[in-house]
């Protein structure tokens, strides 16, 4: 019994060492549960965080891609409007074209319509012209035919705007009158005193100024030939 005891409490004293060692790793081992949670907890924030990154990208690509489809239609807007513009000027062109084209035939039709109608006033005057060259008989009454065919044209070219410039008597115009020669006389400076060459207005505009002989002042001119 003492021996069985004996051999009993060796046995127990044997096995005290291993049995503290496996207790003492236990108590040193970490808890499995608590290691597994803590490993799931950081690699949920990674993955939010990585979520987060990718909602901030593709929001970032979305506002990117919205602006990109604003600038297109944009430039598409512009393309439109400039090619309504070129098509409008284009247009605008042609019937300026089209309008200086037809004012050019008008205006030259106005102009042989005029020149249509001075002709046929004229052909009297001609016609009368030709009688006085067949005529033959005193040089009086000659004379007084071609006189008669003179105020025939000259009431023709009036009719058609011609005037004479009025001279003698009148006081110097440079815009009507060109004086040829200064004569001292009686009568106020710059009167004209004698019709050269007869001018002609067409309308208020001068197409030909009168050749004058004009009074100047006689001391003026002594004093110039003094000289």
């Amino acid at each position: 019994m003492v021996k069985r005891n004996n051999v009993e409490k060796d046995a127990d004293v044997d096995l005290a060492p291993e049995r503290a060692q496996e207790i003492t790793e236990e108590a040193a081992a970490p808890p499995r549960e608590n290691a597994g949670g803590d490993g799931d907890q950081t690699e949920h924030v990674v993955q939010t965080g990585k979520t987060d990154q990718t909602n901030q990208a593709d929001q970032t690509d979305d506002a990117t891609r919205q602006e990109i489809e604003a600038l297109h239609k944009k430039i598409a807007d512009l393309e439109r409007e400039k090619e309504e513009l070129l098509q409008s000027y284009r247009r605008l062109l042609a019937d300026f074209d089209n309008y200086k084209r037809r004012t050019r035939k008008e205006l030259l039709e106005a102009a042989d319509s005029g020149k249509e109608e001075l002709l046929v006033k004229l052909l009297p005057v001609l016609d009368n012209l030709e009688l006085a060259l067949k005529a033959t008989g005193e040089p009086d009454k000659w004379r007084s035919g071609v006189e008669m065919i003179f105020r025939q044209f000259l009431g023709v070219l009036v009719e058609v705007g011609l005037k004479p410039i009025p001279a003698v008597g009148e006081i110097f115009d440079p815009k009507l009158h060109e004086a040829l020669v200064r004569e001292p006389s009686e009568q106020p400076e710059n009167t004209i005193l004698e019709e050269i060459k007869k001018g002609y207005l067409f309308g208020e505009k001068t197409i030909r100024p009168t050749l004058v002989k004009v009074a100047a002042a006689p001391e003026s001119v002594s004093g110039k030939e003094k000289e």
